[in-house]
């Protein structure tokens, strides 16, 4: 006899679909696709200038695929990680310091799969260098324009 509960299993399947914003007024959205206790995923659209700051995860391993555009990933001191286009992408242990930005003419899709370390709770971002983008703003923003 298995000790699966195939039931509860199965009414926590998720099921989602993506679709980019038409437009938002700042340099990133975040549209989140699913979420449970071992990961989450979401797709991070970023316009032109779209960047991010130096951070780091202490919980969470990043794979980070692009969906378009072209992205050009960042380790300290600006040391590049590599440059990716559609269908590339890297993985980002937990601890590694890193920051992207957009790189391409197109707007950039970034395909973003979480997956938690145990006994480490839940993401937690942590800032290496200062921001100068409000992140909370810009997912809010989607987030609004999402539901409607």
């Amino acid at each position: 006899m298995s000790d699966i509960d195939h039931d509860a299993a199965e009414a926590a399947i998720q099921t989602f679909s993506f679709k980019a914003p038409e437009s938002y007024d700042r340099r990133k959205a975040i549209v989140r696709l699913t979420s449970n206790e071992r990961g989450q995923t979401a797709v991070h659209c970023l316009g032109q200038g779209g960047e991010n700051n130096l951070h780091y995860h202490a919980g969470v391993d990043i794979t980070w695929m692009v969906l378009k555009g072209r992205a050009r990933f960042y380790g300290p001191e600006d040391v590049v990680r590599g440059e990716f286009g559609p269908h590339e992408g890297i993985l980002i242990p937990a601890g590694a310091r890193y920051w992207f930005e957009s790189c391409g003419k197109d707007d950039l899709e970034l395909l973003q799969i979480k997956t938690f370390h145990k006994g480490r709770g839940t993401d937690k971002r942590i800032d290496a260098a200062p921001r100068d983008y409000d992140l909370q703003a810009g997912a809010s923003h989607f987030e609004a324009a999402k539901a409607s």
